[in-house]
């Protein structure tokens, strides 16, 4: 079995800490498109599984099935709830058709000893809105005074090579790394004065942060990394031989996905309502909460273009460098950034970008 390298995704989906016992007990009753909004039997099955609790990051699925763009496509869509299993997980069980991950675990798991072969499909979004994190009333000014100081993290492996690359942009000539992994508990130990800094997301993270009245300040990783940072935040990915033997229904479902992330990046408060309505049982009390994360986040789905999904090899290629130099993938195994995704099942537009 290939080592686990945990998804990022219990950090986007922050909004959890708001919602707390809801979305707990809510995880198993998605609503009732979780069994496939296109109706029983009305197409060809598609499994997507979830990585994280009901959230904005799935505004463009769940549209896509109240609106009728699978059906329109002849896909049955049959979405999986997050059961704490990853992706790459789930995947390499042939338990789903499409997963979400967060992009550098493409790249280290191309790169183990026995790989995962599997690719991003799609970039959930056009915009990397990844920060380092500290409290607005800490004394932190400067991402170097964060050299030493404990990080709250999410047992995520990637994450060392990263805030190492990124302190040493920063000034520092010889990085510490300490780090404390608390999962989805780093929000709250950031605002318990326990850990000195973390990772946000921004429209998520942030947003929800400001409504509980913790106020942060941020330092964007792109503005340090530049060209490792291109990446999406997330993205679908799918098995390699799924993509070579069939990617008609890759194709088709992408392209609903395409039209449900484009329509609510145009009409967000419309998806938002989508969403809660399909996810009453964990999202009910939630609107607040949903509105302001949505209406943040909804923007990033989409370029300048107004197109949805697009990657190219700056998006893998410069955290590629990153995970190497740092230790946590051989150089010699090191994956192209042509093998860590495709664009061939995106809309035509999306290639023609």
């Amino acid at each position: 079995m290939t080592p686990r390298i945990l998804s990022r995704r219990p950090a986007r989906s922050a909004a959890a800490l708001v919602l707390a016992a809801a979305l707990t007990a809510g995880v198993a009753a998605c609503g009732p498109s979780a069994a496939g909004g296109s109706g029983p039997g009305s197409g060809t099955p598609l499994r997507i599984a979830l990585d994280y609790t009901p959230n904005v990051d799935y505004l463009g699925i769940y549209v896509a099935i109240t609106n009728g763009y699978f059906r329109a496509e002849g896909i049955d869509p049959k979405i999986i709830p997050y059961s704490g299993i990853p992706a790459e997980t789930l995947l390499e069980e042939h338990k789903t058709d499409l997963g979400l991950t967060y992009p550098p675990s493409i790249p280290a798991y191309r790169a183990a000893r026995p790989p995962l072969d599997y690719e991003a499909v799609a970039g959930l979004s056009q915009r990397n809105t990844i920060n380092i994190a500290v409290l607005a009333s800490s004394p932190y000014r400067d991402v170097a005074q964060l050299n030493g100081t404990l990080y709250g993290g999410f047992g995520v492996p990637s994450d060392k090579p990263i805030i190492e690359a990124v302190l040493r942009r920063a000034g520092v000539r010889h990085p510490v790394y300490r780090v404390l992994d608390l999962g989805d508990q780093a929000y709250r130990a950031l605002a318990d004065h326990r850990v000195a800094y973390t990772i946000t997301y921004g429209g998520i993270d942030d947003v929800t942060a400001e409504l509980q009245g913790v106020r942060l300040r941020q330092f964007p990783i792109r503005r340090f990394l530049p060209r490792a940072f291109s990446f999406p935040d997330d993205a679908f990915v799918a098995l390699d031989r799924e993509v070579k033997e069939h990617p008609r229904l890759l194709r088709r479902g992408l392209r609903a996905l395409a039209r449900g992330y484009e329509y609510a990046a145009r009409h967000p408060a419309e998806a938002e309502s989508i969403l809660i309505r399909d996810n009453r049982t964990a999202l009910g009390d939630a609107k607040r909460v949903i509105d302001a994360t949505g209406d943040a986040t909804a923007p990033t789905f989409v370029g300048r273009s107004g197109v949805w999904g697009t990657m190219d090899d700056a998006d893998f290629a410069g955290i590629t460098r990153i995970l190497v130099s740092g230790g946590l993938i051989p150089a010699g195994r090191a994956p192209s950034p042509g093998q860590d995704f495709t664009d061939s099942l995106l809309p035509r537009t999306a290639r023609l970008r």
